[in-house]
């Protein structure tokens, strides 16, 4: 597994495991991912330092592998992390060592929305990234996730912590559309994926049973934490101009890059097969999100 050490990782982790899956993940700081190592037997996850540029490093890794899982994505740039080199070049390697390696199957985590000419950077990238695998190794399958929500979650945890002393919540865009999937059940979507017999290509766009405008969604958050807050709608115009001196700041709250995505709707298109044809009932907010954000709440749990 390459970006096994982030969000959705955690949770992929103990659904390959409890299927015997002996699990090898690729990190560049293995000492600080240790709390992989609980979530299977002892030995069944090892990890690997390891610079997904390095095609020694990669080729490591995937010595003696079945499969492979490609969760590695960026939602902004850096100095040393460019769109380009992670969404594409990075796809591209990979895609071109499974063919040499002999791997079985090769699951790629891309973005829901990805199209041709999309005026997103971050999507233009997503759509190259997938055509260089399509293109270099048959049997892979790509998943496209719309908004992924679960505990520590980037999206849910965010909001929430502004409103914890904003007395207003900014909208950006707040009719555009989305479909919000629970982590647990993307982690599912791998693993039956990895299942797949597939000799060509296969894309899924995975969207949650409901699709929710923005609005929705931070009404359904305050409901939540109990707390009433203003809602102010802000024009694209408005959001690009604060972005462009917010995207400066080291882990930027908000970039133009992300202004133009929040310009387009975010839920399944119709054109490719969904998280129900792998066989999965998706599972709606109000069940998993009282679970995790009780802690912003004034009384926290007992809130």
């Amino acid at each position: 597994i390459f970006g096994g050490g982030g969000f959705l990782g955690k949770h992929l982790m103990r659904q390959l495991t409890r299927l015997d899956y002996r699990v090898k993940v690729a990190t560049r700081k293995p000492y600080l991912k240790g709390y992989l190592k609980p979530q299977g037997n002892p030995g069944q996850i090892e990890l690997f330092k390891t610079n997904i540029f390095n095609i020694e490093d990669v080729k490591r890794i995937l010595k003696n592998c079945d499969f492979v899982i490609n969760l590695v994505g960026i939602l902004y740039e850096t100095k040393k992390q460019k769109f380009n080199q992670i969404h594409t070049e990075f796809p591209h390697q990979l895609s071109h060592l499974c063919n040499e390696l002999g791997i079985k199957n090769l699951v790629h985590v891309s973005a829901l929305g990805v199209k041709e000419r999309h005026v997103s950077q971050y999507m233009q990238s997503k759509l190259q990234g997938e055509k260089n695998i399509q293109d270099t190794f048959k049997p892979s399958v790509i998943l496209r996730p719309s908004i992924v929500f679960g505990p520590e979650d980037k999206f849910f945890n965010t909001f929430a912590s502004i409103a914890q002393f904003s007395p207003v919540l900014p909208l950006i865009g707040g009719k555009t559309k989305f479909a919000p999937i629970y982590c647990g059940d993307v982690a599912k979507a791998i693993v039956k994926a990895l299942e797949l017999n597939n000799s060509e290509p296969r894309i899924y766009e995975l969207g949650g049973p409901k699709n929710y405008s923005l609005k929705e969604l931070m009404e359904i958050l305050l409901a939540e934490i109990k707390k009433k807050r203003f809602l102010l709608p802000i024009p694209f115009s408005v959001a690009k101009f604060q972005a462009y001196f917010l995207q400066m700041m080291p882990n930027p709250l908000l970039t133009v890059d992300q202004v133009k995505l929040l310009q387009y709707n975010n839920i399944v298109s119709g054109d490719y097969p969904v998280l129900k044809d792998l066989g999965i009932t998706g599972t709606l907010i109000q069940s998993i999100l009282p679970k995790y954000i009780y802690r912003f709440r004034a009384g926290g749990q007992f809130g």
